[in-house]
């Protein structure tokens, strides 16, 4: 008999890529934007200028991107290590500490980087819990009753927070005429900032270029935001075959019309934590998307006789 002081834990291999993800997403940033680029100076204050108060315990004040490349290596390396998984508990604080460091110092941050943050310093309770070599593999034994709570109250309050990202998200979109009235989405791929590919004008200007379409798509992305954020509330069904998809329809959408990576891929992390239980194994998706009902037998079919 079980000993009822310990209760199954909420190690998800779906939470471990979670993660990964939204390591990935900032190491990624770091090492494929030039230091110059992601801290420079912008109206006149630089990296090194943000070092007051506790922003001096960024490893970019103590290691000045400006004067030396380890500050980036040292945080692409704690990043990916976070990323593969090995030894959850003891990279939880190293991961704050990374996503803490680029994003207090970063003159170019944007929101993903700040999503990775806030889900970093969130998941130090879940990570100091799993006490496993390796995230990926199932837990060799049921969690006592402190630590699985613990574990379990940080992954519902990611939830809560990704949930709260995307109703501010499509709140604070209800401000501003050119998404009530459904023209923002015309406006935004043409902007040259966050502009639209040139291999790809044709066909996304051709798309929001039709009133019709264009209205569709945007009140449809309000829509989307507004569902995911009350997506606690909503079954598990729908979380999986309907919000789970669009969500990677619609950041996927960003990433390659917009071209804004990090933020897209930090995303894509956070809907996994958001849309998936804490407990769910390997096999939820691929039994929801990708195997089909067993063939069933009409119960009058005759079946020959092993004798014969």
């Amino acid at each position: 008999m079980a000993d009822g002081s310990l209760r199954p834990g909420p190690w998800s291999p779906w939470i471990a890529v979670a993660r990964s993800v939204l390591a990935l997403s900032m190491a990624g940033s770091l090492a494929v934007t030039p230091s110059s680029v992601l801290f420079a100076r912008l109206n006149g204050i630089g990296a090194v200028d943000q070092c007051g108060g506790t922003a001096s315990w960024s490893l970019f004040c103590t290691l000045p991107p400006g004067e030396s490349p380890w500050a980036t290596i040292i945080t692409v390396v704690i990043l990916v290590w976070v990323a593969s998984g090995v030894l959850p508990a003891v990279s939880a604080v190293p991961f704050a500490f990374a996503a803490y460091s680029v994003t207090t110092t970063g003159t170019l941050v944007d929101g993903g980087d700040q999503v990775v943050l806030v889900a970093a310093v969130l998941f130090i309770p879940y990570s100091l819990c799993d006490w496993r070599l390796l995230a990926w593999r199932a837990p060799h034994r049921e969690a006592g009753e402190v630590r699985a709570t613990m574990a379990r109250s940080s992954v519902l309050a990611l939830k809560v927070q990704v949930s709260i990202v995307y109703l501010v998200a499509c709140v604070s979109k209800l401000a501003t005429e050119a998404w009530t009235e459904g023209s923002a989405l015309y406006y935004w791929t043409r902007i040259p900032a966050f502009g639209t590919p040139n291999w790809l004008e044709g066909l996304v200007f051709a798309t929001t270029g039709n009133p019709v379409i264009s209205v569709l798509l945007t009140w449809g992305t309000l829509l989307l935001e507004f569902t995911l954020g009350v997506s606690l509330l909503l079954p598990l069904r729908f979380k999986l075959n309907v919000l789970l998809p669009a969500g990677f329809l619609l950041h996927g959408a960003i990433l390659l019309v917009m071209g804004i990576a990090s933020f897209s891929i930090a995303m894509f992390g956070a809907l996994l934590i958001l849309l998936i239980p804490a407990d769910s194994s390997w096999s939820l998706l691929a039994n929801r998307w990708y195997t089909t009902a067993p063939i069933k037998r009409d119960s009058k079919e005759e079946v020959p006789s092993v004798a014969s």
